[in-house]
């Protein structure tokens, strides 16, 4: 059975087991990681909580593609499918909900375009795990497209700068994904929160996870106060050596000649006045020969686009890509600096 929006409709191939794939427009797609100390068994409990923190629905349902500790995992609201399921007459315990992704042939690596049977949906691959998706009602024009490629974090010179033929493909007879995922993965079987509450409630070991988490990201940010402190006392250091150096034109004038690169100070000042008002803070810095990588933390889910356009619009930097994490809370931004032109005498 296929739900999307246009009704329901019965496929042919249909056995005792029925599969019900849920149209992409219906869904939510997130990538998650959860620690690589865990078990496996154990892991799938930890995303099974991550999944229901991060769901904006009441009830959720979902199914993952699993790649080491990282899942790629599609969510929809549960009491929906549940209903519709009822409404065509169907028996809920003798279905499992299906994403029409998963039913559709898979990739390796890049992005590209795929039709779906509502929409099309964007899609970046790595190593044969799914990334990161968008999904439109129509092909997206070419903004929305490239808006979509940088927030994945695709490398933008081996992808195409033009909008993709949708690529159009046969719905399988069976999930790609069943092969890759493990028996043990009980947790991509539960289909209603009352059995999610059972089986949470008999797992003790993820809430144990939780507290590790919460004393690895005390650490973390621990160390993003001392850097900063760092950064600051070189701050410092930089404005006395410009007061010296300021005495002297030439000697200057010779320095700068070196490095056309604008000064970390002045670079830091621009980003924290662009994120300014979000609610968000830097938690990592690095800046080499004229590549500045920027991790921006935030307590609500960020909107990656809106950071990639806030950058892209200051002289400063170029070509900004970015790559969400920890529940679209954790912002990785790649740009290059653009050199400073210095007044000549």
């Amino acid at each position: 059975m296929l739900q999307n929006r246009q009704g329901v409709t019965e496929l042919p191939g249909s056995g005792r087991r029925v599969s019900w794939i849920v149209g992409r427009s219906y869904l939510r797609h997130n990538l998650f990681e959860v620690s690589e100390a865990l078990p496996e068994a154990k892991r799938k409990s930890a995303l099974g909580l991550l999944v229901r923190k991060w769901s904006p629905f009441p009830a959720t349902g979902f199914s993952a593609q699993w790649a080491g500790n990282r899942a790629s995992v599609y969510a929809w609201d549960s009491m929906q499918i549940t209903q519709a399921v009822e409404a065509a007459g169907a028996d809920l315990a003798r279905c499992t909900i299906w994403p029409e992704t998963f039913f559709r042939p898979p990739h390796t690596d890049g992005a590209r375009l795929a039709a779906m049977t509502d929409g099309v949906e964007g899609q970046a691959w790595r190593q044969g795990l799914l990334v990161a998706t968008r999904w439109w009602p129509s092909v997206p024009n070419a903004r929305d497209w490239m808006l979509f490629l940088r927030g994945a974090g695709v490398d933008l010179s081996q992808a195409p700068a033009a909008v993709p033929t949708p690529l159009d493909s046969e719905i399988l007879t069976a999930p790609w994904t069943v092969q890759a995922t493990p028996i043990t993965d009980i947790w991509g079987l539960v289909q209603n929160n009352q059995a999610a509450a059972i089986a949470a409630a008999a797992i003790a070991a993820p809430f144990l996870y939780f507290l590790t988490q919460a004393a690895v990201l005390s650490i973390s940010t621990w160390q993003a106060k001392s850097t900063i402190a760092g950064m600051s006392a070189a701050n410092q250091s930089v404005r006395t050596d410009r007061t010296g150096a300021l005495t002297n034109l030439d000697t200057a004038d010779s320095y700068l000649s070196l490095d056309n690169m604008p000064p970390q100070f002045e670079l830091l000042g621009v980003a924290a006045a662009l994120i300014k008002d979000r609610r968000v803070n830097i938690s990592d810095w690095t800046f080499d020969n004229g590549n500045l990588d920027v991790v921006l933390q935030a307590q609500a889910p960020m909107e990656a686009p809106f950071f990639i356009e806030a950058f892209e619009r200051d002289d400063h930097f170029s070509n900004v890509t970015a790559t969400l994490g920890n529940q679209e809370k954790e912002l990785h931004l790649k740009m290059q600096v653009e050199p400073k032109t210095w007044p000549t005498s």
